[in-house]
């Protein structure tokens, strides 16, 4: 193993992935793990989703987020509300 180098596994919709990461960033995996996990928990309020829909609409959030960031200062606060309005509608139509 390459040196800083640490094993870790994470369990994402109950499922384990062993990954070797830098070990300053651990904390970082294990947090976004947990975020991604509790997105999915969230998601399994609607009944019409399984687990492969949870997790879908749980990473189509977290692409969301992280393309609103990507381009922060391409994006304005318009843009940023249309993108919530999407999810709102995404979250509406499933719960009917």
């Amino acid at each position: 193993m390459a040196e800083g180098k640490i094993k870790i596994n994470l369990s994402i919709a109950g499922r384990l992935y062993p990954m070797t990461i830098d070990a300053a960033n651990e904390e970082l995996y294990r947090e976004a793990a947990k975020r991604l996990n509790d997105k999915i928990t969230e998601y399994s309020k609607i009944a019409k989703f399984d687990i492969q829909d949870r997790v879908a609409m749980a990473a189509l959030r977290y692409s969301i987020l992280a393309l609103t960031t990507e381009h922060g200062s391409a994006l304005g606060d318009d843009d940023v509300e249309e993108l919530h309005a999407i999810e709102t509608l995404i979250r509406n139509y499933v719960r009917r």
